[in-house]
C-alpha cells in the first residue's frame, strides 16, 4: 500500500510541473517561431529606437547621461512631452538588451524615435534583423504569463480550469500578436498577472504570507512602471485583500472596527509599496525623489493633455452607447447596422457586422455566457463563492475602468485587463459545462474540438504572422477575429460543427433531466 501511495504522490509531482513546463515550451516555440516574418508597426520602430539608445548609453559608460533618466531633456531622440509619461528604463532594457547582445547596435537612434513625424526618413529604418532581435524577449514574457495564468486558474478554482485558462489564451489572436513584437503589454501584463498570482498564493494556506504580499507589491510596481494603464487591476487586487481578509478571520469572530482597520491597512500597505516599487524603477528617483515625482505628475498631465485616445479617468466614457460597443470589440458583432459618436472630436463612428471586429471566438463567446451564469448562480448561493466573487470583481472593475480611461477603443492594446476576465469568465463556463459530461471519450472529444475551434480562429491568419516581413500593420487587428473565422470557409465549417456539436450535449443534458424527474 505505501509502494503505491508513493507511486501516486510520483506521477502528481511529476505533473505539478510538467503541465507548466509543457506550456511553456509550446508557447514559446509558437510565438518565437520566424521574428524576421512578424508585420511591423510604427509603435515597434519608436520604442526600439528609445530602447536601443538608452543600452548604447549604457554600453559606452555615458551614465550621466539625461537620456537614462528622462526622454523630457534627452536631446539624442525625437520627442513630445508626452512622451514622458510612456518612457520606461525597465522596458528600455528589456527591449535594448537583446538588440545589444545580437550586435544591431547602430549607436544612432534618432531617426528612428522619428517614426510619427515629418523628420522620420524610411531610408533608415530599423532592418529586418534588428526588428526580431528587439523582439527577442518579449515570446518569453508572453509564454510565462500563459504559464502564470495556468496557476491563477488553478488556484481560483482547479488544474482543469487553469489548463483551459491557459489554453485559450495562448491561443487569443491579441496575445498570440502581442507575443511576438516590440509592444509594452506584453511587460505590463505580464507583471500584473504576476502579482496577482503572488498575492492569491499569499492568502493560499489561510493566513496571510507577507512576504508573497510584498513580492506581489513589487511586481505590481514593475507592472506600473512597463505600462500605467495596469492601473486597471487596482481594484482586483484590493477585492482580493478584502475577501480573503474577511473570510480568513479567525471562527466566531465578527467584522469589527479592528479587522476592518486591518484590511485597511493591508490594502493601503501593499499600493504604498507598489508605488515604492514604481519609484525605484526610476534612475531619477535616486538624484533627487521630490522632483521625480513631481516630473511623473508633469509626463502625466502632459500625455492626459496631448493624446486624445487615451486620459485620466472621466465617467464621460460611461455612456451607454460605448458600453455596447465595448462589447462589440469584445464578444459579438453587431447584428444592427447605425452610427455613434466617434472616439475622436466631432467624428462619427458606423457601425456595422463587420465594423468593429470581434476579438473573440465562436466558443469563447458561448462559454462566457455560459460562465457569467453559472458564476451569478454560485453567488446567489452565497456559500463558497470567494473564488466567483473575485473574478465577477475582475469583469465588472476592468468593464468600467476601460471605458473611463479608453477613449478609442478601436486600440483594442487598451482593454486587455476586461478581456483577460472575460477569457477566465469563459474557462470557468467550459470547466462547468464539460464536468457534467459522463461518457468520457465524447467529453474528451467535445473539449479537443472546441480547443481547436478557438485556436483556428486565431491562428488562421499564420501567414500574416509569420511571413510577412515588411508589412506594416495598425489597429484594430483584423486578423483572428469572430468575423473572420465566419468568413473563412474552413473556420466557418469548423464552427458550425462546434456548435452542432454543443446543441447536442446540451440536448443530452436536458434529456437525462428530463428521464430522472420522470
Amino acid at each position: 500500500m505505501d509502494v503505491s501511495k508513493n507511486s501516486t504522490c510520483s506521477i502528481r509531482s511529476r505533473a505539478r510541473y510538467a503541465i507548466p513546463l509543457v506550456l511553456f515550451l509550446v508557447a514559446t516555440l509558437m510565438y518565437s517561431y520566424n521574428l524576421q516574418g512578424q508585420p511591423r508597426h510604427g509603435d515597434e520602430i519608436n520604442y526600439l529606437g528609445w530602447a536601443g539608445n538608452y543600452i548604447h548609453l549604457i554600453n559606452i559608460g555615458d551614465i550621466a547621461n539625461a537620456c537614462l533618466t528622462s526622454i523630457d531633456n534627452c536631446n539624442l531622440l525625437h520627442h513630445i512631452p508626452a512622451h514622458g509619461a510612456t518612457y520606461s528604463p525597465l522596458r528600455m532594457i528589456l527591449i535594448g538588451l537583446p538588440l545589444s547582445l545580437e550586435h544591431q547596435d547602430t549607436g544612432n537612434y534618432y531617426d528612428w524615435s522619428c517614426y510619427w513625424f515629418t523628420c522620420y526618413n524610411f531610408h533608415d529604418a530599423p532592418t529586418i534583423q534588428q526588428m526580431a532581435a528587439g523582439r527577442t524577449l518579449s515570446p518569453i514574457f508572453g509564454a510565462l504569463t500563459i504559464v502564470i495564468i495556468f496557476c491563477i486558474g488553478k488556484i481560483l478554482f482547479n488544474r482543469n480550469v487553469g489548463l483551459v485558462f491557459s489554453l485559450l489564451f495562448m491561443f487569443y489572436n491579441l496575445w498570440v500578436w502581442y507575443s511576438r513584437t516590440i509592444m509594452t503589454e506584453v511587460h505590463y501584463i505580464f507583471f500584473s498577472m504576476l502579482a496577482l498570482l503572488l498575492l492569491l498564493y499569499s492568502f493560499k494556506t489561510g493566513h496571510l504570507k507577507i512576504r508573497y504580499l510584498v513580492l506581489s507589491s513589487l511586481a505590481f510596481g514593475c507592472a506600473f512602471t512597463s505600462k500605467l494603464l495596469s492601473v486597471e487591476f487596482s481594484i482586483l487586487f484590493a477585492g482580493v485583500i478584502l475577501l480573503n481578509g474577511i473570510s480568513q478571520r479567525p471562527q466566531g469572530t465578527r467584522i469589527g472596527k479592528r479587522l476592518v482597520l486591518k484590511i485597511s491597512l493591508t490594502i493601503a500597505a501593499f499600493f504604498l509599496v507598489a508605488v515604492l516599487g514604481f519609484l525605484l524603477t526610476e534612475p531619477g528617483f535616486y538624484q533627487n525623489p521630490v522632483h521625480q515625482i513631481v516630473t511623473i505628475k508633469s509626463d502625466m498631465d502632459n500625455y492626459n493633455r496631448d493624446v486624445w485616445f487615451i486620459a485620466y479617468p472621466t465617467i464621460q466614457g460611461l455612456e451607454p452607447t460605448r458600453m455596447l460597443l465595448l462589447f462589440h470589440y469584445t464578444l459579438f458583432p453587431s447584428p444592427v447596422v447605425h452610427t455613434i459618436p466617434g472616439a475622436y472630436p466631432n467624428s462619427t463612428f458606423n457601425i456595422t457586422w463587420n465594423n468593429p471586429q470581434t476579438n473573440s471566438s465562436i466558443p469563447l463567446t458561448v462559454f462566457f455566457f455560459v460562465g457569467l451564469g453559472g458564476i451569478i448562480q454560485k453567488i446567489r448561493k452565497f456559500k463558497d463563492c470567494i473564488p466567483e466573487l473575485l473574478i465577477l470583481i475582475w469583469f465588472v472593475s476592468t468593464f468600467f475602468t476601460t471605458l473611463m480611461i479608453a477613449r478609442d477603443l478601436s486600440l483594442e492594446r487598451y482593454m486587455l485587463p476586461f478581456l483577460i476576465s472575460i477569457i477566465i469568465i469563459a474557462s470557468y463556463g467550459f470547466w462547468s459545462f464539460t464536468r457534467d459530461i459522463t461518457n468520457k471519450k465524447i467529453q474528451i472529444g467535445f473539449v479537443a474540438f472546441a480547443l481547436f475551434a478557438h485556436a483556428v480562429t486565431a491562428m488562421s491568419y499564420w501567414q500574416n504572422l509569420y511571413f510577412s516581413a515588411g508589412a506594416f500593420w495598425s489597429n484594430p487587428l483584423p486578423y483572428g477575429t469572430l468575423q473572420e473565422s465566419l468568413a473563412n470557409p474552413f473556420t466557418l465549417i469548423v464552427n458550425i460543427t462546434f456548435v452542432i456539436f454543443f446543441a447536442c450535449m446540451i440536448a443530452t443534458r436536458f434529456k437525462c433531466k428530463t428521464r430522472v424527474a420522470v
